[in-house]
């Protein structure tokens, strides 16, 4: 697959709201010049970044955006509708700096049109919070302005929705929202409330402790009501004999520890069909869900043949300083099936 790193989205809030009397326009390129706007006003006056907007003035930056010469990969209003913020007044209590470096994440210095872009996974482009953001385009479609392009796993809209054209830059729609949270997949996992039982067994196996390392890695997490479904308390983890089972039934989870940098969107993104990653002879293959196939090729022997991502804000592409994170709904196999030979 990949070995780097990739971001994620930490924490949005919008608190002020957009002057009730201003006309919200359809959003629509091809303009004739003299309608073509600044950024910063572009957004105030579009209906479907009315939550963008309302963010971006939060924190003093967007009338900024109408100075300087940036690209923005804007998320529509159903984006943050998908994370649970459907009007301003939701994240009046949100962290104004959190808020500050999860937009400014979205936009990077100069002007950048798809066709601008190196058909590759990962173009690494510095955003203005100062964090990476990972570009990945594909081939695919009708000309270098139709490829399908993803950020941090997040697609780009279609056209009429990207390469608009801006006075002092350019502007793509995402479907949904880029996740950074700066630090290590161990800070993040420790943060994280719905994995503390996760957290425990990568600790009981002792993986723990690399997770703070370089990397990249990529980690999927069950959550807690997950464990609890198979018996996984807090008191059978700590009584775990690890080396009782094969590597694979506890280190399926982190890939082995091996050097992977995985997007959900990664294999939508290649040209080989069945792009694996390969763990102690068994082959993963990321997509819409996890598949699993054993070393031995009896798919569902040891476990769920597929495994689903889970829900909510945290569910999948979770990107820190050395790997991504995701939620997942059920154990990738099961231990009890693979003692140690």
């Amino acid at each position: 697959m990949k070995a780097n790193i990739k971001r994620l989205f930490c924490a949005l809030a919008l608190g002020t709201s957009i002057m009730a009397g201003c006309k919200k326009n359809a959003l629509t390129v091809d303009q004739p010049s003299s309608s073509i706007r600044a950024m910063g006003d572009f957004i105030r006056n579009n209906y479907n970044l009315s939550l963008l907007a309302a963010g971006l003035q939060k924190i003093g930056f967007l009338d900024s955006l109408n100075t300087g010469t940036y690209t923005l990969f804007a998320p529509e209003n159903s984006a943050f509708n998908a994370m649970g913020i459907t009007r301003a007044s939701d994240f009046d209590n949100m962290n104004t700096d959190s808020l500050r470096q999860a937009l400014k994440y979205l936009v990077i210095p100069g002007r950048v049109y798809i066709a601008d872009l190196p058909t590759q996974l990962d173009n690494i482009y510095t955003s203005l919070s100062g964090g990476p953001l990972y570009v990945s385009v594909t081939s695919y479609g009708n000309g270098a302005d139709n490829y399908r392009v993803v950020i941090n796993g997040c697609p780009v809209e279609d056209a009429p929705k990207r390469n608009i054209a801006l006075t002092n830059g350019a502007m793509h729609l995402l479907q949904a929202i880029p996740k950074y949270f700066p630090g290590t997949i161990q800070g993040f996992l420790a943060k994280d409330t719905a994995a503390t039982l996760f957290v425990q067994l990568l600790k009981q196996s002792r993986q723990w402790d690399s997770l703070a390392l370089k990397g990249p890695y990529t980690v999927y997490a069950p959550t807690n009501d997950v464990m609890l479904r198979y018996g996984l308390t807090a008191d059978s983890i700590a009584h775990i004999d690890v080396s009782r089972y094969q590597p694979i039934a506890y280190r399926i989870y982190t890939l082995g520890m091996a050097v992977h940098h995985v997007f959900s969107t990664d294999k939508s993104m290649v040209s080989v069909p069945n792009a694996t990653v390969s763990v102690y002879g068994w082959t993963i293959m990321p997509d819409a869900s996890l598949f699993i196939r054993p070393a031995d090729g009896k798919t569902g022997a040891y476990g769920p043949s597929s495994v689903y991502y889970g829900d909510g804000r945290l569910s999948k592409d979770n990107l820190t300083d050395n790997g991504v994170v995701y939620h997942i709904k059920d154990l990738m196999n099961y231990p009890y099936l693979l003692p140690q030979q």
